[in-house]
């Protein structure tokens, strides 16, 4: 498998007349079929958790393109339906190209096509692969973003 490099964004959601705005960014990057690197980034936003505005969290997804983009260009990028994520980069920057695309739910859909759930957690369950990460579980970022990389590692290696 060659390299690439999953992400996993999380958002403000829509509820209350909200924006969906991006608060956290998680990267895992696989070198050689094993993760060799892992950042994230937190996005101070309003209707974000407490987290994304710690001292340490960047201005907006825009305001900090520079920071947070490093690395993303001209490679593999893996998300778990990456709608959510294809989305969001292509809104902050229209003429990027992102990609080339690795979809771990097409991608599991397509080689075990009659599987009882296609969720992320799941399908980690499923295949062993679910990350341990000391304070983090899913619908954090970066354990999401760990958790592609390995599932995405695990079906093309299955």
């Amino acid at each position: 498998m060659e390299d690439f490099t999953a992400i996993d964004f999380e958002t403000t959601g829509y509820e209350g007349g909200g924006s969906n705005e991006p608060w956290q960014l998680g990267i895992a990057v696989v070198r050689g079929g094993e993760i060799a690197e892992t950042r994230e980034f937190f996005f101070d936003v309003e209707g974000a958790p407490e987290r994304a505005h710690a001292p340490d969290a960047l201005g907006t997804l825009q305001s900090s393109f520079e920071t947070w983009s490093t690395g993303l260009f001209g490679v593999r990028l893996a998300a778990h339906n990456i709608a959510c994520e294809r989305t969001i980069l292509t809104r902050v920057a229209p003429l990027t190209r992102w990609g080339p695309w690795m979809d771990t739910l097409r991608m599991a859909k397509a080689r075990y096509p009659r599987l009882p759930s296609y969720a992320l957690g799941d399908l980690c369950e499923m295949f062993g692969v679910v990350p341990e990460m000391e304070g983090r579980t899913w619908h954090d970022g970066l354990f999401d973003a760990v958790a592609c990389a390995r599932l995405a590692m695990a079906l093309a290696f299955d």
